[in-house]
Order: C-alpha cells, then structure tokens, then sequence
C-alpha cells in the first residue's frame, strides 16, 4: 500500500459470550499453559486448497489464546521442537525484564528440545499478543493472542479476537515475492452477530512489515483501545483504522444491520481492497429492538497520569541503519527509574519504519508543544525523513530493547538498541 500521511497515522491510532481463533491450549496440573513450537501446517488459501506448511506454536497459526484476568499470574512453558533456538516476546505486556524474551538480552535462547518458563503477573488489562522474536520466525506463523480481561466485564454481547497475517509463502512453505493476508489464520474470519448486539472487536497486526488499513462499512465504530491500553472513546472516521506492525486496536461496534445481512471487513491497498473478516449477522432478530447508547470509555490501567518534562532524559534514535537480530545493539542510555525520557526518533530513510519500546508504554508528542496524544502506544510508527517524538516514564526495571523495522520491504532492514532502567 502507499505511505500514509500523518494525518491517517494519528487517525488510525486515533458477561460475553467470545469468539476466539482457536481454543485454550493444554495446561499441566499445576496450571501451567504448555506452548510446542514446531511445524505444522494452516489453511492459508482456504479449505478448498491445499494446507501450507508453517512454525506454529501448538503446529497452527495463530497460536492458542491466552487468556486471564488482569492481576492473575500467567504460568506459560515453552517447549522448543523446532530446530533452531527461540524465545517468546510478551508484545506490549509490562512484564518483570527475565520474561522479556529477548535473546543475548533477557534471557538465552531456548535451543532445540530446550524449555523454559514464562511467569509473570500483567498489570494492565488490554490486547497483547506473544510471538518469536526474530522476523523470520514470526512472519512463518509463530504468534498468539494474549488477552488480559477487566476485573468486572466489559458490557457487550461478543467479544472477537482477529489476529491478522500477511503471508510471503507459496504452497509449499517457501518464501515467494506473492503476498496474501488472513485473518485468525483464514482468508475471511466469519464472526457470528445477531442485530442490535454490542461487539467488542480486538484486532491485533501479527504481520512483520505490512501496514493494515481497515474499513468497516455501514456501522459506527468507536474505538477504545490502542496498544492494549484505554483510549479516550472517539468514533473511527468512516469506520476506518490503521494498524502499523504490532499494533492493536479495540473498537465498540453495534450490529445494525437487518437479520441476514453480511457486513465485511476490508483491507485497503492500492488496488482493491481485500476482505479479510465479515459480520454475519443471524437470521433470528437479536437481543432487542433497537440499538444501545453510545459506549462508555473503558476503566484506566495504572499508567502514570502525568510526566514531568523538565528534568526529562532526552535521547535521539538515529534509524538508517541495519542490526543483526541475533545482536540486541549497543546500549543507548541508562536512566534512573521514575524518571521521564523524551525519545527522538529520527527516521533517516525513505520508507517507513516502526519502533518497538519494550516494558513500557510511551505518549506520542504534539510537534509544535510538549503536549502529547490522547493514547498511549508501545510500537510508534515513523514517517520516512521525520523526526518522531515520544515521551514515557522508565519505571520498570531492567534491559529494555528498542527495535526498528522497515515496512513493506521483503529485507529485514533496521535499527537495534536497548536502554536500562536502574
């Protein structure tokens, strides 16, 4: 798709019954989710064509849904059967930094027939998502969905979980320059609704480089959430958003539509757009006869209300450059914990980039004040020859990586660092 502008950027960004990708996966008996890596294969090009070959964990793609409260601990066991070493990165998750899953940085890979434990409490409910950490892995399959509940129920009928992938393998399970999307591991992700039900739509971007822009025709939709974090409610314009790698977004949509009706969910490219998902909305008339109020904000998580910018550690990112994944970088700066760091991002190159902040969650600055938007985000997408500003507070101890990304390029091209928070 085309470079979008900033305006589209910051627009994009700007008691259920759960319609998950693939079910729990097995626990041991002391309550520990047990996640395999290993090959396996997905229907990719739909039923009536042949199954391709990926790295799932559990063999599919996505991986099983985690799902708990937020406050309750998550006991996870990787099990690597694939041969070559892997980790896992908790996306967007405020974790303790041994769980971090970075190689050379948080922990040693976990080599071929290794295991190792994942434990840790989220202190946020929201959206995350876990996945391998390098690029090649992730973009053949190795990613899930990890969701954090409110302490009290979200008030909707359906909650929908629509994790998206962008493929670049043929058949077979070779890389190829043909791309296609899915959605929950489909070409189209069906999702079930009766008229007048309220849905809680989560979608997380799993693709390693390619923008989504969606649109959801003939409903309102408001958004709630970004990056796993309450937004201030506004209505998705025209019922568009727009997902940079890793982001993901939460919206609060009323089935309005007559019973029997279809809705789709498109992407947006430069030819025609591609459904991805649609409504499909049951025969039988839903709950009740007509649509409910607009939708309330969700309850806070406890990110920091304000940041003080006057004794600020202010930092430039240079991006034009190109880290080896298997090297975390060199470390840009070591900062006390509590206090704020204002984080210049200065993308250098012609494309697009996005950055990864790991155990934390920033602000993105206005450009003309010290002022910041109304969300927060944990993977910032950068303008090509711009200068992008971001600001958060280093309260989480340890060695955190920042990682760079080309979009929309087939090379793994970017740049690595990482800070620490003493």
């Amino acid at each position: 798709m085309s470079n979008p502008s900033r305006r589209d950027v910051v627009a994009g960004l700007c008691a259920a019954a759960f319609t998950l990708p693939r079910t729990a996966p097995g626990q041991t008996g002391d309550g520990v989710t047990v996640l395999r890596t290993r090959m396996g294969s997905a229907l990719l090009r739909g039923a009536n064509r042949a199954a391709t070959p990926v790295w799932g964990f559990d063999g599919a793609t996505p991986g099983p849904v985690l799902r708990v409260k937020r406050g309750v601990e998550v006991k996870a066991r990787l099990i690597n059967e694939l041969a070559e070493p892997t980790t896992i990165h908790w996306h967007g998750v405020r974790l303790p930094n041994a769980m971090d899953g970075v190689p050379n940085l948080t922990q040693a890979a976990v080599g071929p027939g290794a295991s190792f434990d994942y434990r840790f409490t989220p202190p946020d409910a929201g959206t995350f998502w876990y996945h391998a950490d390098t690029t090649e892995q992730l973009s053949r399959g190795l990613y899930g969905a990890l969701i954090v509940d409110e302490a009290e129920p979200i008030d909707v009928d359906r909650d929908v979980v629509l994790v998206l992938g962008d493929w670049r393998l043929d058949g077979g399970g070779d890389p190829a320059p043909t791309r296609h999307l899915t959605a929950n591991g489909m070409p189209v992700a069906d999702v079930a609704v009766k008229s007048n039900e309220r849905l809680r739509l989560r979608f997380i971007n799993a693709a390693a480089s390619r923008i989504m822009a969606l649109r959801l025709d003939g409903h309102r939709a408001f958004v709630v959430a970004i990056d796993g974090q309450p937004a201030e409610l506004f209505p998705a314009r025209d019922g568009r958003v727009l997902l940079a790698p890793g982001n993901r977004i939460d919206l609060i949509v009323d089935a309005s539509l007559e019973p029997g009706a279809r809705a789709p969910i498109l992407a947006e490219t430069l030819a025609d757009p591609i459904p991805v998902a649609r409504l499909v909305y049951d025969a039988v008339p839903g709950p009740r006869a007509a649509p409910r109020p607009d939708p309330t904000p969700l309850p806070a998580n406890p990110l920091p209300a304000r940041m003080e910018f006057g004794g600020a550690l202010k930092h430039e990112l240079s991006v034009d450059g190109r880290t080896a994944e298997a090297d975390p970088g060199a470390r840009l700066f070591s900062v006390k914990r509590g206090r704020t760091v204002m984080l210049a991002l200065n993308n250098r190159t012609t494309y697009f980039h996005i950055a990864h902040l790991h155990g934390h969650h920033c602000r993105l600055l206005d450009r003309l004040d010290d002022g910041w938007k109304p969300f927060w985000l944990d993977t910032v997408m950068m303008p090509p020859r711009q200068v992008t500003r971001v600001a958060f507070v280093a309260d989480n101890p340890g060695k955190w990586l920042i990682r760079s990304r080309m979009l929309e390029q087939p090379t793994d091209s970017g740049t690595t660092g990482w800070f620490e928070v003493i």
